[in-house]
């Protein structure tokens, strides 16, 4: 069952559902060990204490939970009633169960959608039980980064447009330079083949002002015989 009730948060942040505690302030034990304290006096079972020493003893299991880095600056308040503290004293898995709740809690990575504050509270049934986490830090840092991010990648952006311009500017004077040889190699083809035609037919009209020059001259020759041939000689 889910025993977790999150606001302040918007969908896609990379957020896994689970939430990270800390013990208040409050529920802080001394650096000496209470359970080392406890095995030191007497060996003891969890049901031979008082309330007001399980409570201690809850309190160091708990607070030597292993916490994620990321809730550094996350304010946990955790309620846990006496009804629960006496079922947990006298009942070893529920006791774990609440740990294992709490570990899972203490463990979880925020990245950057931490929250502000935070509630656990523990019952003695497990249906009682839930916790919700409320806002997210306004983390100065975090957000001059993202800002930096966002910076960098408008700058990597615009830097690929100027780099893709240019390399299609660049294709395009190359597709031009190559058109215009194409071109020009057309033109030059068809004013080779205009010279070779223009001169062909030149030459075919230099031939042919020959042979009708060749046939006139021919043709004079002829009258002129005949006129002579008509005259009476003296």
């Amino acid at each position: 069952m889910e025993k977790w009730i999150h606001t302040g948060y918007t969908a896609g942040n990379a957020y896994d559902n689970t939430v990270n505690t800390n013990a208040s302030s409050s529920e802080k034990t001394e650096n000496n060990s209470f359970s080392d304290m406890l095995s030191e006096k007497y060996l003891f079972s969890p049901k031979d204490l008082t309330l007001s020493e399980y409570k201690l003893y809850f309190h160091e299991k708990m607070n030597n939970l292993y916490t994620h880095p990321s809730q550094k600056r996350l304010n946990w308040f955790i309620d846990i009633t006496d009804a629960a503290y006496r079922r947990m004293q006298n009942d070893p898995a529920y006791e774990q169960q609440v740990l294992n709740f709490l570990t899972q809690a203490k463990s979880t990575n925020y990245r950057g959608c931490v929250p502000r504050f935070g509630l656990i509270h523990i019952d003695d049934t497990w249906e009682k039980c839930y916790g919700y986490t409320y806002g997210i830090q306004d983390d100065e840092r975090a957000r001059r980064a993202a800002a930096r991010k966002r910076l960098e990648a408008q700058r990597a952006k615009k830097a690929r447009r100027k780099k893709l311009l240019k390399e299609y500017l660049k294709k395009k004077a190359q597709a031009k330079r190559l058109q215009d040889q194409l071109l020009n190699a057309k033109i030059s083809k068809r004013k080779v083949e205009h010279a070779r035609l223009l001169k062909s037919w030149n030459n075919d009209r230099q031939r042919a002002q020959a042979e009708r020059a060749y046939e006139a001259n021919l043709l004079m020759l002829a009258r002129r015989e005949q006129q002579l041939a008509s005259q009476t000689p003296y």
